[in-house]
């Protein structure tokens, strides 16, 4: 049974970040042969570019040979925050927010695990004589910054209830 509307923001930022997705994927798939960049702004071009790759693998193109591994964990993933979404209580909107553009984000690299046996990236990063950041997507990033701020949300509310217990005088009758 549903206990409250926070999920609804959680599906609602997840939809925006799959249409995001599919619509930035989309585009790649209809301009960009495979490995071929385009540079929208030449200044740019020696930090940021797009280029058309997949990637069958995690992060940076590792363990590709577990590609079906990545398949079922993004199922996973999909299934268990939607379930959690649905099932959490009374939230504030950033959790729902995080929560959010990490199920829209795990969703856009399962659909493209399902529909093409690897994920579409094409942000490719870098720093000239430096090295190479990473080439990702919108679900990627997506992915990334939900998590961070939902780490950023649980760390903060960890201090504040640490201070709290600090101020709080019947606190120093538990540590005895």
């Amino acid at each position: 049974m549903i206990k409250n509307t926070s999920w609804r923001l959680v599906i609602q930022v997840a939809v925006l970040v799959l249409l995001l997705d599919r619509f930035s994927k989309q585009w790649v798939l209809n301009n960009l042969a495979l490995y071929e960049t385009w540079e929208p702004i030449p200044a740019l071009e020696p930090y940021i570019r797009f280029i058309h790759v997949t990637n069958t693998g995690v992060s940076f193109g590792m363990l590709k040979q577990f590609a079906w591994f990545w398949t079922m964990l993004a199922g996973i993933a999909v299934i268990a925050i939607f379930i959690y979404s649905m099932r959490m209580g009374p939230q504030p909107k950033w959790v729902s927010v995080s929560l959010g553009m990490m199920l829209g984000g795990a969703a856009g690299n399962l659909w493209d695990r399902l529909a093409y046996g690897h994920v579409i990236d094409f942000v490719d990063v870098r720093a000239p004589g430096l090295f190479h950041f990473a080439t990702f997507n919108v679900a990627d990033s997506s992915l990334v910054i939900g998590t961070i701020l939902l780490m950023l949300y649980f760390l903060l509310e960890e201090r504040r209830s640490g201070a709290q217990k600090e101020s709080d005088p019947s606190s120093l009758l538990d540590q005895t």
